[in-house]
């Protein structure tokens, strides 16, 4: 019995090593996983799901907190769900308007969603 568990505590502790030591990528090679065109979806496949969201409708604002300390802003733009640009830098509004194309409609009323 002693033998089981002496076991399993090793391998709980070797799980949450390895977790713990898998660095954290760069903010450059998670902004260079965004490409112009991806949907809202490949975004958060490949990034994760973001820290805020600004807009509706799929004319949206992706913001994350990039790097060790989330001290790295980045933002993703998208128009009818599809990327059409990304900054290193906080959602602003206007942009996300202007995204948006001045076919669709967008609402005044701007929102923002904090994930946790």
């Amino acid at each position: 019995m002693n033998k089981v568990v002496c076991a399993t505590l090793l391998a709980a502790a070797f799980s949450l090593s390895a977790c713990i030591s898998a660095p954290l990528p760069a903010p450059e090679v998670t902004m260079a996983k965004v490409t112009r065109g991806m949907s809202q979806n490949d975004v958060i496949a490949r990034v994760g799901p973001p820290d805020r969201v600004r807009g509706e409708n799929g004319n949206e604002c992706y913001q994350y907190a990039l790097g060790k300390y989330g001290d790295v802003p980045f933002a993703v733009y998208f128009r009818q769900q599809a990327v059409v640009a990304s900054e290193r830098g906080s959602c602003n509004v206007a942009v996300t308007r202007a995204a948006a194309g001045p076919g669709i409609a967008y609402q005044a009323s701007d929102y923002a969603v904090k994930r946790r």
